[in-house]
């Protein structure tokens, strides 16, 4: 797998997502500011606190939005974004649930 030419990081701040970028320049980019991730045009808000990262979930050599979500009083899962885009262009699809055999990973909150 090629390693994007960005290098990404996700920022949870009050439930929502932040990607930022630390300074690069390149002839073709720039990027240095943090902004709200977004999903389908709409910023990704997470119910309790969120733990998000980027892996190639789809075997497709293009870095995905992989985050936790959760808290005491809801469910713990895994919500999995699609990148659409490029590594160096990210662009997210509507979420779905990691699954295992067909059924949500999911750890029951306690409070």
């Amino acid at each position: 797998m090629a390693v994007p030419t960005v290098k990404w990081r996700v920022v949870p701040i009050a439930a929502a997502c932040l990607l930022a970028a630390a300074p690069v320049a390149r002839a073709d980019l720039f990027l240095d500011a943090e902004v709200l991730v977004e999903a389908g045009g709409v910023a990704i808000d997470l119910p309790g606190y969120s733990v998000p990262s980027f892996v190639d979930w789809n075997d497709d050599d293009i870095p995905d939005l992989v985050v936790g979500q959760g808290s005491g009083s809801t469910p713990a899962r895994v919500r999995v974004y699609l990148n659409t885009g490029t590594a160096n262009a990210p662009a997210f699809t509507d979420y779905f649930y990691a699954q295992s055999l067909g059924d949500t990973l999911e750890e029951v909150g306690s409070g």
